[in-house]
């Protein structure tokens, strides 16, 4: 794709949800399909568990000639990495980590008037509405969520919960349950039953550490306050040496924690790891809402990549393999996308699968497959292998002697590694990155012993961050 294409795709991108036909009663008419669609594909195509988690997450936006930078409303939340911008609610699934669902905040006003939230208020309404479009039985909640009429309300909608709760209080015993554990150690708990509505609930007070009470609320069968598996608290001696002391805590508060990060995680891996936001600037406040989009696609795929263990399922000795990591992965998924729209592909080419170029072993023959190039002859590459920088080596043969009036047969040349032991072996494969000097000879079916590729390989040295971004 040319640059002057890709400008053209910028520029078409984020006009492709725009509905105008809702201009005069939705502010978000540009972009709300977008997150619609969002929506009903996460609850077509994935398999949930029974409970979900409940956060938020954001899209950076920083105006500099208007309040708002071109959008309807912004939010600010001084605790987040990116204080500034977009904020969505969402809800994921805690056994692959996937998002579920978003619901773009537009507000206090633009809130009032969505569904529940008249009748039971933003909280509640937010929170039953985010339940609903992922189809979970379960949701588990921050403080921003957590109330006991927020946990009742769910309860009588059908929905189980498991809410910290912090400023919202109301109704809740706090200050019964921190004078019973004003003077408890780490790991005491306790539990009051009541009815609110005809919903039995369990409020939960946990003495974390010697500063910190924990509050929970939940519903009756939400959980069990057996004890489940200890918190580890690490803490220094007199001498500086670091101890491990375990302490308990109820199995529905570690299930909790265990749990609770997991939009968290995913936030990290999109905004610091791939950091598309970073990296694709603009002007645009909507093409950098579908930036956002596509930031939590491509992570929602590659942890379920590797929930699947379609890639890095048999890393058994680190040196062998590096990890596959989000922006590798990417780069994946985008040499496919490519690789499937181009027309250089014959039809008896296979596209590789995820992780198959990252798994060095010495008993293994990578798939073949095509190099894609801007010639007319496409060369191919018989096997790929990624040194410790992470820069690809691809084996090639050397080419075909086609003088006059000979047979056609392909160039050998002595293998270097072989050579240094004073071993003469005549091969035909080279590593394309290094040289047509650099043959070596190669794992295949005529010869299961020597593997000097390999071995080329594993003696790159590693480079320092320095001396990368410098060739990049």
């Amino acid at each position: 794709m040319t640059f002057s294409r890709f400008k053209e795709f910028r520029r078409f991108l984020p006009t492709c949800w725009c509905n105008k036909e809702e201009e005069d009663t939705n502010p978000w008419y540009k972009f709300s399909a977008a997150v619609d669609t969002f929506n009903q594909i996460r609850k077509e195509k994935l398999i949930k568990a029974d409970w979900s988690i409940i956060d938020e997450s954001m899209s950076a936006w920083r105006p500099r000639t208007t309040q708002y930078g071109g959008l309807p409303n912004l939010s600010h939340i001084p605790r987040k990495p990116e204080p500034l911008g977009t904020e969505f609610k969402s809800i994921a699934d805690p056994i692959t980590g996937c998002m579920l669902a978003l619901e773009i905040q537009r507000g206090k006003e633009g809130m009032k008037d969505l569904e529940y939230n008249r009748e039971y208020g933003n909280t509640f309404g937010t929170t039953l509405r985010l339940v609903k479009e992922a189809g979970t039985l379960g949701v588990k909640g921050d403080a921003w969520f957590g109330s006991v009429l927020n946990c009742t309300n769910l309860k009588l909608k059908g929905h189980d919960s498991v809410l910290q709760i912090k400023q919202n209080h109301s109704l809740f015993p706090k200050a019964f349950v921190e004078d019973i554990l004003n003077d408890a150690p780490g790991g005491v708990s306790v539990f009051l039953s009541g009815t609110l509505d005809g919903v039995n609930l369990i409020a939960a007070g946990y003495r974390y550490s010697r500063k910190t009470i924990l509050y929970f609320i939940m519903s009756e069968r939400a959980g069990t306050t057996a004890l489940g598996q200890p918190y580890e608290m690490k803490y220094t001696d007199n001498h500086g040496n670091i101890h491990i002391r375990k302490v308990d805590r109820p199995d529905f508060i570690s299930r909790y924690f265990q749990q609770s990060n997991s939009i968290d995680s995913h936030n990290q891996v999109r905004q610091a790891e791939l950091m598309l936001e970073k990296k694709w600037h603009t002007k645009d406040p909507y093409f950098r809402l579908v930036t956002t989009i596509i930031g939590m696609t491509v992570t929602d795929s590659w942890r379920l990549a590797h929930y699947h263990k379609l890639i890095d399922k048999n890393r058994v000795e680190r040196d062998e393999y590096i990890k596959t990591g989000i922006k590798r992965f990417a780069g994946y998924v985008a040499m496919q996308l490519l690789s499937c729209s181009s027309t250089l592909l014959r039809d008896n080419d296979d596209i590789p699968p995820f992780g198959i170029s990252r798994q060095v072993q010495v008993d293994e023959v990578t798939r073949q497959v095509s190099d894609l190039t801007s010639s007319s002859s496409l060369t191919k590459s018989y096997r790929t292998l990624y040194d410790v920088n992470g820069h690809p080596h691809n084996l090639c043969k050397h080419s075909t002697n086609d003088e006059h009036g000979k047979k056609k047969k392909t160039r050998t040349r002595k293998c270097k590694i072989c050579m240094e032991k004073r071993i003469r072996h005549d091969v035909v494969y080279y590593c394309r990155e290094c040289g047509t000097d650099h043959s070596f000879c190669s794992v295949d079916k005529y010869n299961h012993e020597r593997d000097c590729f390999l071995k080329h390989v594993r003696l790159i040295a590693r480079l320092s961050k320095r001396k990368r971004a410098t060739e990049n």
